[in-house]
């Protein structure tokens, strides 16, 4: 019996397409052509955020898309692409918006610092080894391990078979004068002569992957580059990849494979960007929480997933990049420091050092902002002088389950001001026109709410206002009406939104109070907050202590530090003395499971309240 034909579905304007059977979802279409949308609810029709145009023969609109799209929409061939099936040849429009683009997802430059040099991981090694002859038939391998030990006072004394044939190779192509790169006693690469070793350094997110290619020589930071993490069309949040993982094996081996693809996509531009080949990627240094890691490695799961949230392995670890399936040196190592418990992952252990949080100091609060927060108190002179736990803050500062949310690209309303006749006055990345709402722009713009009366403390719209619209049982305040804005469609604040930041702001906050009070701590005790990542350097500070967002502490400092466990993943690169010292911070540290913690619970449904004083 013939396999049944496949249909073709071609997505613009990208022009990319893919072949799939009748009754394939478009989702997975787009899978298969290489489009990673980013989808918030993992494909289950409720968040609206793959919105597509279609021209061609698809399934009927089921309840899902009936209750997301009114009558205009579905009659004009509006469909969401998770509930919708490929029937015959199909043609796809997917909106412009700019999240799958590279460009979208920029490195900050005060995340390029040199990185701090120290013993090194690996070194370089000019060899000019005696090519072979009649009388002197030795082994390729050994011929270049005696030359170094001629010449050497440490010299290397193995390769595995990758290098070995690698060196067999570059031996004959260079004239037996070679650059080879060595790790300890071992060798894990080679190249012509004077082409030194480069290192790759990662911050795993699961949002977005940062990468940062590293001379090692000099540590220099000679290119980077961001991009989307693939595993966005799973789901925003890691719980839901989790969870998809768990429950169907097969799919997880899936964002497993997604996630090792865009690595090594990125080694690939990053090496052509500077003229070189993956090859001379020696070493690659990796950060991310437990989930992404876990997934990245193909460890199990379940045990993660489920109370108490344990780790497969929380030490460090060094795996050859191939067996990731990764392109580098033949011989390379990829290094992933330990992590400090749950889903408390090595990204935190790079954020602390990145942001210094472990060196002897004052009392701190360190917050990395995120689907799921990372939460440092350092506490002096404390037995544990680090307390870390993660608050299970969710997407919505990513953008994610807003009415007008979206990640904070060209068009994203950053900033928001109300004018004394409460009309509100938006600033969009770029200056381009507006597209929706990003992280900072709905903390601005509930801030501004909360000061203008718009809001009360508790989080209740004025219905009595002019720009406030009630439609059904949604209300909303209109930022930017239909005719101004870049989608054709209001952006607005909706009092669903007002309450997904209610909720995010109280698991921070909550988070930091619990780990405040178990240090034996207050808040007035607290000389810096320190602002990690990339939404904790853009949001405005004044108007983040306006919601209760981060404590307001008179006299404290506040640090807006950048990329930290990007920093901090340069420093483990090629450092050995920075490797020992990330070994050492989980024994610092007290681990708090807030989950476990009834004062968590206390705190946070007190903090789900706005301050009282919004000015």
């Amino acid at each position: 019996m013939s396999a049944p034909a496949k249909l073709n579905v071609v997505f613009k304007p990208s022009g990319q397409s893919a072949s799939v059977p009748r009754g394939t979802l478009i989702t997975e279409a787009m899978l298969q052509a290489g489009i990673f949308l980013p989808l918030d609810c993992g494909g289950k029709g409720t968040c609206g955020r793959c919105l597509v145009s279609v021209r061609g023969e698809v399934s009927p609109p089921n309840q899902a898309e009936e209750r997301l799209l009114d009558s205009e929409q579905l009659a004009g061939g509006w469909r969401l692409a998770c509930q919708t099936q490929v029937l015959g040849s199909l043609e796809v429009a997917v909106p412009d918006t700019h999240e799958s683009a590279d460009s979208s997802w920029r490195i900050d430059q005060g995340d390029l610092e040199p990185v701090p040099m120290g013993s090194p991981v690996i070194t370089a090694v000019e060899c000019q080894a005696p090519e072979p002859t009649l009388q002197d038939p030795r082994g390729d391998l050994r011929r270049v391990l005696e030359t170094l030990g001629e010449h050497e006072e440490s010299p290397a004394s193995r390769a595995d078979l990758a290098t070995a044939a690698g060196i067999t190779r570059a031996a004959r192509e260079h004239a037996w004068s070679l650059s080879l790169y060595q790790r300890g006693e071992e060798l894990v690469g080679v190249a012509g002569p004077g082409q030194g070793p480069l290192g790759l350094a990662v911050d795993l997110g699961s949002t977005k992957l940062a990468a940062y290619l590293v001379d090692l020589a000099t540590g220099e930071i000679i290119a980077s580059r961001g991009r989307l993490n693939p595993q966005v069309a799973f789901g925003a949040d890691v719980v839901t990849r989790l969870q998809l993982a768990i429950s169907q094996p097969k799919e997880g081996r899936r964002l497993t494979d997604l996630v090792r693809r865009a690595l090594n996509g990125l080694a690939q531009d990053l090496a052509a960007a500077v003229g070189a080949d993956t090859g001379r990627i020696a070493e690659m240094s990796l950060v991310g929480n437990s989930a992404m890691t876990h997934l990245l490695l193909g460890l199990p799961l379940e045990q993660l997933g489920a109370p108490p949230f344990v780790a497969c392995l929380d030490q460090a670890v060094d795996v050859k990049a191939r067996e990731l399936g990764l392109s580098l040196a033949p011989g390379a190592y990829v290094h992933l420091p330990p992590l400090v418990g749950g889903f408390v992952g090595a990204d935190n252990v790079a954020m602390i050092m990145g942001a210094d949080l472990d060196r002897p100091g004052p009392c701190r609060l360190g917050l990395d902002i995120g689907t799921n927060t990372e939460v440092v108190v350092t506490a002096p002179g404390h037995r544990h002088p680090l307390f870390i736990a993660s608050a299970p803050s969710g997407p919505t500062f990513e953008g994610a389950h807003l009415s007008s949310g979206m990640r904070a690209m060209t068009g994203a309303i950053s900033q928001v001001r109300l004018t004394a006749e409460q009309e509100p006055v938006c600033t969009t990345i770029d200056g381009s026109d507006p597209a929706g709402v990003c992280g900072s722009g709905i903390i601005d713009a509930v801030a501004e709410m909360l000061r203008a009366g718009v809001i009360n403390s508790r989080g209740h719209l004025d219905r009595s206002l002019p720009q406030v619209r009630r439609d059904g049982r949604n209300i909303s305040y209109v930022l930017v009406p239909a005719e101004r804005s870049a989608t054709g469609q209001d952006i607005v604040v909706t009092q669903a939104d007002i309450s997904q930041v209610q909720l995010a702001k109280a698991a921070i906050c909550a988070a930091a109070a619990t780990l405040l009070s178990l240090a034996g701590l207050e808040p007035s005790d607290l000389s810096e907050v320190v602002l990690a990542g990339s939404f904790g350097s853009h949001i405005d500070v004044d108007t983040a202590k306006r919601i209760g967002l981060i404590p307001a502490v008179a006299g404290a400092k506040y640090a807006q530090v950048g990329n930290a466990a990007g920093r901090g993943a340069q420093q483990v690169l090629n450092n050995l003395e920075a490797r020992q010292r990330a070994a050492e911070i989980p024994a610092k540290a007290r681990y708090v499971e807030l989950s476990g913690e009834p004062l968590f619970n206390t705190l946070f449904a007190r903090s789900l309240a706005f301050p009282e004083d919004g000015d």
